[in-house]
């Protein structure tokens, strides 16, 4: 059995991360009676993006990084890969509302494309 631990963490602390963000949606969708979409709610739609944020970047990261650690990267970079990630997050969610918001998601999907290149330069060029 082939181990990948790195990956293992992250997908891990990734589903867990899902839980408390469906349910603040949730919560808040039951408060205001809202059943689908945001209902033209400022609050809603921004719980909303941050939920759907991270759906639509920790994938491709897990994907990349699951397939960086089966090709060889060094484990350090790979962890690396994920602090930068998680940095990222961290900074999307406090900056939301400021035009800076670029940064955060440029920090988020940086580790996720730097790692894709690698694993193409391993399979095709190394």
């Amino acid at each position: 059995m082939t181990e990948i631990p790195v990956t293992t963490t992250f997908i891990a602390l990734y589903a867990i991360a899902l839980v408390p963000l469906t349910g603040w949606v949730g919560l808040l969708r039951g408060k205001i009676g809202v059943l689908r979409g945001h209902g033209d709610n400022p609050v809603l739609e921004k719980r909303i993006r941050f939920h759907g944020n991270l759906t639509e970047n920790a994938p491709a990261m897990a994907f990349v990084l699951g397939a960086s650690e089966m090709l060889g990267m060094t484990s350090w970079v790979l962890w690396a890969a994920v602090g930068a990630f998680v940095i990222g997050r961290i900074m999307y969610f406090r900056l939301y509302d400021k035009e800076i918001r670029a940064l955060a998601m440029s920090i988020t999907q940086f580790p996720a494309a730097f790692l894709a290149f690698w694993c193409l330069y391993a399979v095709y060029i190394s």
